[in-house]
């Protein structure tokens, strides 16, 4: 009965000692850094932002951005003073870019890339 109830007990501990779960992972990955402009849920959220002032068919960079930043993700990246006059290919796109939310990160997808570029420090 005593060895009983030391095993009972070594059990109980052995149960206390449990880990917890571990954190979620981030939302990326490999040491990029999140920006929280990008932060998303659902599809819906996200939208497309060219931050070069080419577009991303003619050398610039498309991102996906949560919607209520895009105007000031655009602005802070394609300066329309900076922009203005800028000398860009003309080729035509093809593709359109289409927002997504993958695992709480805005990205894009261009034909039958998808992407979740990160946004560079400005």
């Amino acid at each position: 009965m005593n060895s009983i109830a030391v095993l009972v007990v070594v059990a109980m501990a052995l149960g206390a000692c449990r880990k917890s779960a571990p954190p979620p992972d981030p939302p990326r990955t490999g040491g990029i850094p999140f920006d929280e402009r990008q932060a998303c849920s659902v599809d819906g959220d996200c939208v497309a932002v060219e931050i070069e002032c080419c577009d991303h068919c003619n050398g610039g960079t498309v991102v996906g951005v949560y919607r209520d930043h895009a105007a000031d993700v655009r602005t802070t990246y394609a300066p329309p003073s900076e922009c203005e006059g800028a000398t860009c290919t003309e080729r035509a796109c093809l593709d359109e870019p289409v927002p997504f939310c993958w695992r709480g990160i805005c990205g894009v997808r261009v034909g039958t890339q998808e992407d979740v570029p990160p946004l560079p420090p400005p």
